[in-house]
C-alpha cells in the first residue's frame, strides 16, 4: 500500500509519465492488437465473406466486454480515490464484488445477444452465408466469455497496484499466444472463422489466470475480501464506469448501424472496407486509453489526497501524447490507405479504389478526436461522471447517427464522412463543456 502511495504520489509528473504511461499504452495496444490479428488473418485465409460476417458479430461482441470493460473502469476510479484518501478495506471490498459482477454481467448479456445475433445479422441484410460466419464467430466467443472477460479486469488492477510493466508483459504475452493459435488454426491446419475465435479465446483464457494468481495468493496491494454492502458498491461502480460503458456500447450501437446501411449500399465489399478502418480503429483508441488509463490511478490517487494542481500535470503529459498519436494516425491513414487495406485482403481493382477513398477520409477522424477523448477521460479520472458521459455519448452515437442521417442521401461518398464530421462536432462540444467548466470554477 505504502509502495503504491509513493508511486503515484511522490514520482514526479514527467517521470511517472514515461514509467506508467508509455509501457500502459504499448500494453493496451498489446492486448487489443490480437482482435486485429485475427481479423488480418481471417481476411487473407479465408475470403471476404468470413471477414465481413466477423467484423458483424465484433460490435455484439464487444458490446459484452464493455460490461466488463466498465465494471473494470468504474471500480477502478473508486480502488484509487479510496486508496488515497487511506481506506485500504473499502478498496479490496470494491475489488471483489468488481470482479464478480464483471464475470455474471459479460456472461449474461453474450448468451443474450448469441441467441439474438441470426434475426439481428438477418434484420441487418446478411444472407445465409454472412449470417452463418457471423454466428460461427459468436458463439464460440460466447462459450468462454466467463474467463475472458476478466483479462481487461485484471489487467486495470495491476495497473493501479503500480504494476505496470507486469501488465504490459502480460498484455503482450496474450497476443503472442493469440496471433500463435489462430496461425496454428488458420494456416497450418485450414480451419474456419470458429477456430479464429477459439484461438483468441484460448489465449485470453491462459493469461486471464495467470494474471489473477497474484490476486488469488494475496500478493498484491488489492486481495480477495468477503463481499459487503453489495448494492451500494455495484451503484458507485456502475455511476463510475457509466462514461466509458457509453462509449464503449454506443459505439458498437453505431458500428451495427453503418454496417447496416453499407450492406444496403454497398454489399460485403463496403462492410470489408469499413471493417478494415473499424480494425485500425481498435487499435489507436486503446493505444490512447492505455495513456490516460495508466495514469487514471495517479490522477484518482492525487485528486483524493487534495493535491489538484499535481493531477492537471499528469493530465496535461496525457493530453499532449493523446494529440501527437492521432496527428500520426491520420498521417498514415491518409498517405497509405491502399497499402493499409492490402494487409487484410486481395481485392479487386474496385473494391481496391473504393478502399482508398473511404479509408483515406475516414483518417482525417484522429485531427481533432484527441480533444474530446482527453476531455472524456480526465472528467472520468476526478469523478466528473456526468461531464464525461456527456462528451462519451456524443463521441460515439449522438454526432454519428446524427450525421449518418445527414449523409446518408449522398450514398457510400457521404458516409465515409460520418467519422471525421462526427469527431469534429464531438471536439467542439468537449472543448465547450471544458471551458464552461474552469470559467464555473474560477467565479
Amino acid at each position: 500500500m505504502d509502495k503504491e502511495r509513493e508511486f503515484f504520489l511522490g514520482t514526479e509528473p514527467h517521470r511517472l509519465f514515461f514509467r506508467a504511461a508509455i509501457p500502459g499504452a504499448i500494453g493496451m495496444i498489446a492486448s487489443n492488437i490480437y482482435f486485429l490479428l485475427e481479423m488480418l488473418l481471417v481476411g487473407r485465409f479465408l475470403g471476404q465473406t468470413a471477414f465481413a460476417g466477423g467484423n458483424l458479430a465484433m460490435p455484439l461482441l464487444l458490446i459484452a466486454y464493455a460490461l466488463a470493460d466498465m465494471i473494470a473502469v468504474g471500480s477502478s476510479i473508486g480502488i484509487a480515490l479510496r486508496l488515497g484518501e487511506g481506506r485500504k478495506e473499502e478498496a479490496d471490498r470494491i475489488f471483489t464484488i468488481a470482479v464478480i459482477a464483471a464475470s455474471l454481467l459479460s456472461t449474461a448479456t453474450a448468451a443474450a445477444l448469441t441467441a439474438a445475433g441470426p434475426v439481428l445479422f438477418r434484420l441487418m441484410g446478411a444472407d445465409a452465408a454472412l449470417t452463418r460466419e457471423a454466428m460461427l464467430y459468436l458463439g464460440v466467443y460466447t462459450i468462454f466469455i466467463p474467463i475472458t472477460c476478466l483479462v481487461f479486469v485484471f489487467d486495470n488492477y495491476l495497473r493501479i497496484c503500480g504494476r505496470v510493466r507486469f501488465s504490459m508483459m502480460m498484455n503482450i504475452v496474450l497476443a503472442v499466444l493469440c496471433l500463435s493459435l489462430e496461425i496454428i488454426f488458420l494456416y497450418v491446419f485450414g480451419l474456419g472463422i470458429g477456430y479464429a475465435a477459439l484461438g483468441t479465446s484460448i489465449g485470453m483464457s491462459i493469461t486471464c489466470l495467470i494474471c489473477a494468481y497474484p490476486f488469488i495468493k494475496g500478493r498484491m496491494a488489492l486481495r480477495f475480501v468477503r463481499p459487503k454492502a453489495v448494492r451500494e458498491a455495484l451503484k458507485d461502480i456502475i455511476t463510475q464506469g457509466l462514461p466509458s460503458f457509453l462509449s464503449n456500447t454506443s459505439g458498437r450501437i453505431t458500428a451495427i448501424v453503418m454496417n447496416t446501411l453499407l450492406l444496403h449500399l454497398g454489399g460485403d465489399a463496403a462492410v470489408s472496407v469499413y471493417g478494415v478502418f473499424l480494425n485500425i480503429d481498435g487499435i489507436i483508441v486503446p493505444g490512447m486509453y492505455g495513456v490516460f488509463d495508466s495514469l487514471q490511478p495517479a490522477i484518482g490517487y492525487n485528486w483524493g489526497a487534495g493535491r489538484k494542481d499535481r493531477s492537471r500535470r499528469i493530465a496535461g503529459y496525457c493530453v499532449a501524447a493523446l494529440a501527437l498519436m492521432c496527428l500520426a494516425s491520420t498521417a498514415l491513414l491518409t498517405l497509405f490507405p491502399g497499402r493499409i487495406f492490402s494487409l487484410f485482403l486481395e481485392s479487386t481493382d474496385d473494391v481496391l479504389s473504393l478502399a482508398v477513398s473511404a479509408i483515406g477520409i475516414m483518417g482525417l477522424t484522429y485531427i481533432v478526436r484527441w480533444i474530446s477523448y482527453s476531455c472524456q477521460s480526465y472528467s472520468s479520472a476526478i469523478g466528473r461522471n456526468r461531464e464525461a458521459a456527456a462528451i462519451s455519448l456524443c463521441n460515439a452515437l449522438i454526432f454519428p447517427l446524427l450525421m449518418m442521417a445527414v449523409l446518408y442521401g449522398h450514398g457510400l461518398g457521404g458516409l465515409w464522412w460520418v467519422s471525421p464530421s462526427a469527431a469534429f462536432l464531438t471536439a467542439i462540444a468537449a472543448a465547450l463543456v471544458y471551458f464552461l467548466r474552469l470559467r464555473n470554477s474560477r467565479s
